[in-house]
């Protein structure tokens, strides 16, 4: 029998062959997909016994009705054998096969290749796998795994806007959840009802988000239920700031897990927060400007002031941001999970080669006290100078005591307007909390200050008046003299009085000014109540005045000290050489002329 005798009478559109040896029949199978499939029978068949070409059968494989692909078989009645697995695409038909290879060398080569497919090639759940969409349903994406088709729901593969930016020919990976009766179903994450340790260790691997149930507050975080498999949430995995975890409870929240064994399960809710966070943050932070308003929430109080998140940025609201009037603690204003509208004053860029690791990162400080109306106008339209008025002593200074007339605006009592007679420091007269009259001598609007006199018995102090018979109108006694304004640049010597984390404050007779912890020549991170203890004498140099606040500087009143040093030399050497001293050139001459002689 000749090929071209097999080609012309092939059945159906799949042309077959079969080739004679004078050892065996050799059966060819080629399917639809070209995938070529030899067998050579075991006995060897006489030529008597093969029948003609058009007497040959064809039907499909288990194999090929397994894999959806029709394939034609052609066997021989002599040979007996049952229809046999396809093979991949291999040599042509016309391709002479090797009698050497047997039919399981060729198959075995064939499966390692890939080209056989196989039952076990099925997805099976909790496999991980990379899908690829080609129908877009309602609820639906249709997708092939490999030659098989699979379904996983729209709503998984749309963004956070609930956009779905997915099409056909699209990729996208998910994990197998489900091969029942309504198919092959993928997921992006894991479901609650088909939660096993299996599958948890999948979405670890994968990085599969899941959902969970929290049950309870146990010591040190989070009792949580991931379908019926109970896990463990750590306090610090919670959030990304502190949160009262007792308002969890009860609460199916999304969780990554990071740990997953025979005896424990442990999950992470901050690291899913500050992938979001991290997200949002870069969206926010090219819209920000000096001079923007918007809204935060406190996320943490320290005694400087409080962190506000922006959405994903957090920034400094000073202690002196928060209101007009003088706040002590920013816990007296704002707590934690307050919603606060503020500006922002100031942005410093990241500096990530900078040696202070404070500047390594973006800083961003914010104001809520430029946003609200200024006491100060308030103050200066209902005062007048001369008016005698009540008020609370807020705090005392070496130099004098600030009186709140209003709320956020204080005027100051100088020690010389606060008794007759000389006093060495204002507690002498008065207390914090004494409620004082006093009368207004001096408004300064551009300053905002104002300048007042103690008031004792309906007579201001200082001021005495006459006896109804004499007639004099109002005699003042001596004062005594006013100590001179503080002057940038001047070199003041006094005592430490307090120390902060951010500082400590220097009080001499006069004022009391704050030396920052950077202008103190000290290393970041020093304990400054080790290096300047209470009580300590410093010598400090004024360099930055803002109303009633000073700031001083021990480095540089020492460079100001250096520099006062060389230049005192220098004049003294200069009039030395000038006026003819022992050391001048002209008394060295004279005395080697006097030698000679």
């Amino acid at each position: 029998m000749s090929d071209e005798q097999d080609d012309s009478k092939g059945v159906g559109t799949t042309p077959t062959v079969i080739r004679e040896t004078t050892r065996a029949t050799v059966v060819v199978v080629r399917r639809a997909g070209a995938a070529v499939e030899t067998k050579r029978p075991e006995a060897p068949v006489s030529a008597s016994e093969v029948r003609p070409v058009s007497a040959r059968v064809e039907e499909p494989t288990e194999q090929a009705m397994v894999s959806g692909e029709p394939a034609t078989v052609v066997a021989s009645q002599e040979a007996g054998l049952p229809a046999s697995t396809p093979e991949p695409a291999g040599p042509s038909v016309s391709d002479e096969v090797p009698e050497s290879a047997s039919f399981e060398e060729m198959f075995d080569e064939q499966v390692k290749a890939g080209g056989i497919p196989s039952r076990k090639s099925h997805p099976k759940v909790g496999d991980r796998v990379r899908a690829k969409i080609f129908q877009l349903g309602a609820e639906h994406a249709f997708v092939l795994v490999g030659r098989h088709e699979a379904m996983i729901a729209l709503d998984e593969l749309k963004d956070e806007e609930g956009i779905l930016r997915l099409g056909v020919g699209d990729e996208v990976e998910s994990s197998v959840v489900e091969t029942g009766a309504h198919g092959v179903i993928l997921s992006r994450k894991l479901p609650r009802g088909a939660v096993s340790m299996t599958l948890l260790a999948e979405a670890k691997k994968a990085k599969i988000p899941v959902d969970g149930l929290v049950l309870a507050v146990n010591k040190g975080g989070l009792e949580v239920a991931v379908g019926e498999v109970r896990a463990f949430c750590p306090a610090s995995q919670v959030g990304v700031h502190q949160v009262n975890l007792d308002t969890l409870v009860g609460q199916r929240l999304q969780f990554a897990v990071r740990e997953v064994s025979d005896r424990k399960v442990v999950l992470s809710r901050r690291v899913l927060l500050e992938a979001e966070l991290k997200i949002k943050a870069a969206e926010l932070r090219s819209t920000l400007a000096v001079g923007k308003v918007l809204k935060g929430t406190i996320v943490n109080v320290q005694s400087f002031g409080a962190f506000v998140d922006l959405g994903g940025i957090d920034a400094l609201l000073p202690v002196s941001e928060l209101a007009h009037q003088r706040v002590s603690h920013a816990s007296d204003v704002v707590k934690v999970g307050d919603t606060v509208e503020v500006e922002i004053i100031r942005i410093d860029p990241a500096e990530p080669n900078s040696p202070d690791k404070a500047r390594r990162r973006e800083r961003i400080a914010l104001s809520m006290r430029k946003l609200l109306a200024d006491p100060f106008e308030q103050a200066a339209a209902t005062l007048s100078v001369g008016a005698v008025v009540s008020g609370t002593v807020a705090r005392l200074q070496p130099f004098g005591a600030f009186v709140e007339l209003l709320p956020g605006v204080d005027g100051l009592v100088h020690i010389s307007a606060m008794s007759a007679r000389r006093i060495a420091h204002p507690r002498d007269v008065l207390k914090v909390g004494d409620a004082v009259e006093v009368k207004v001598e001096a408004i300064e609007p551009a300053e905002k200050r104002i300048k007042l006199r103690l008031v004792v018995d309906g007579t201001p102090v200082g001021e005495r008046t006459a006896a109804p018979h004499d007639g004099a109108v109002v005699e003042t006694e001596p004062q005594a003299p006013r100590p001179p304004k503080p002057r940038r640049g001047q070199i003041v010597t006094g005592k430490v009085s307090r120390i902060e984390p951010y500082g400590i404050f220097l009080e001499w007779d006069t004022a009391v000014g704050l030396i920052p912890a950077v202008e103190t020549g000290t290393d970041r991170g020093t304990d400054l109540k080790r290096v300047f203890p209470l009580g300590k004498e410093l010598k400090a140099e004024i360099i930055e005045i803002n109303g009633e606040k000073l700031k001083l500087s021990l480095t540089a009143a020492a460079r100001s000290e250096e520099r006062a040093d060389l230049t005192a030399w220098k004049s003294e050497q200069a009039k030395k050489t000038s006026s003819g001293g022992f050391n001048s050139l002209a008394d060295k001459l004279r005395a080697l002329k006097l030698q000679s002689e």
